[in-house]
């Protein structure tokens, strides 16, 4: 296997698809499909400029040749079972900064922490804003007339219910490293709220001293660092309200009925893979610049083969597998012409 952050999300699986391209071209075969490639490397910063990309006259008119749009993807769990995703959460992506030299409060540069009986302090200033925007325990958004999220489906709940019995919670949590889920809810209400609920989550706090042993001083900028996960029915410009967020974009629904999703679950099918159906993904990616107006294409991903830890430093991706069930690199490989010639039928 690669290890290293980008060895799943995202090189492994693009590593992958480009060399199903060379594959065909080797082999004297000519492609069976045509192909318009849009790439771009700023997704994890929100991808501010992909619609600049994506609606440019010659991208847009091309793009709307096509029967939808796919991103290669690890699709296979430890075990082999594979889900096909029809969508994504979308996200809000944001800083907030507490300076006391803007604030006009507190220090304008650190200080002696003695003087915090006579000033305010610009770290227990953000803290205490991070604190309205959720319940006690951190897991019910509270923030002043934010949108609400479209109920599940009875369709998306049928989903569910099938994929929570098939997949392993015990695995999951392995995983993840994480012993209960929210309010100890069991595994297919957790993946009810996984599927159907917004988030607001902290990434990272920063502000004062944080090295060895102590210092005694009161911080003049203390930051907090958060994304804001969507679901269909809730809008970028309605969940930033007032804050200035750097990257956004809408979640993403497509029908399994589409001929892009079809496809995979004929090329899954014929490799003796009965797929998991899943609604969207918890995580996100720009694909609101297909799927929403005026594209309104599918949008879906796909491929066979394994990895997981997706922005940690052991993130992964297998490259020969012990396992039968799952894929390594020549199979992902194999899986996007199989697919390629499936979107050709």
């Amino acid at each position: 296997m690669i290890v290293g952050r980008g060895a799943v999300n995202q090189k492994g699986p693009e590593a992958a698809f480009l060399a199903a391209l060379h594959a065909i071209r080797g082999a004297g075969k000519r492609m069976p499909v045509n192909l318009v490639m849009v790439a771009e490397g700023e997704e994890e910063i929100g991808s501010p400029h992909i619609g600049q990309l994506v609606h440019r006259p010659e991208v847009e008119a091309a793009l709307r040749k096509t029967a939808g749009v796919f991103m290669p993807f690890a699709m296979q769990d430890l075990d082999g079972v594979v889900t096909v995703n029809l969508g994504a959460k979308g996200i809000v992506e944001l800083e907030l900064v507490s300076s006391g030299e803007k604030w006009g409060r507190g220090p304008a540069k650190d200080i002696h922490s003695s003087l915090k009986a006579m000033v305010d302090s610009p770290a227990w200033h953000l803290v205490k804003a991070l604190d309205t925007l959720v319940s006690a325990d951190g897991n019910t958004i509270t923030i002043e007339d934010y949108p609400k999220p479209r109920p599940l489906s009875a369709e998306e709940k049928a989903m569910i219910a099938e994929a929570s019995k098939r997949r392993s919670e015990a695995q999951t949590k392995q995983q993840l490293g994480v012993q209960h889920w929210i309010d100890d809810l069991p595994w297919e209400e957790a993946n009810e709220r996984l599927v159907s609920q917004p988030t607001v989550n902290i990434e990272g706090l920063v502000g004062g001293y944080t090295g060895p042993g102590g210092k005694t001083i009161l911080p003049h900028r203390a930051v907090a660092k958060i994304d804001m996960r969507l679901v269909p029915d809730m809008r970028v410009p309605d969940a930033v309200a007032a804050l200035k967020a750097p990257g956004a974009y809408n979640s993403t629904s497509t029908a399994a009925s589409a001929p892009l999703i079809q496809a995979q679950i004929a090329v899954l099918k014929r490799a003796g893979i009965d797929p998991v159906m899943w609604p969207r993904l918890a995580g996100s990616y720009p694909g609101y610049v297909f799927t929403d107006a005026p594209l309104n294409l599918a949008a879906g991903h796909f491929g066979l083969g394994h990895g997981s830890g997706a922005h940690a430093p052991d993130e992964y991706y297998v490259i020969e597998s012990s396992n039968p069930s799952v894929q390594g690199f020549d199979g992902a490989v194999m899986s996007f012409v199989e697919y390629l010639y499936e979107l050709a039928r």
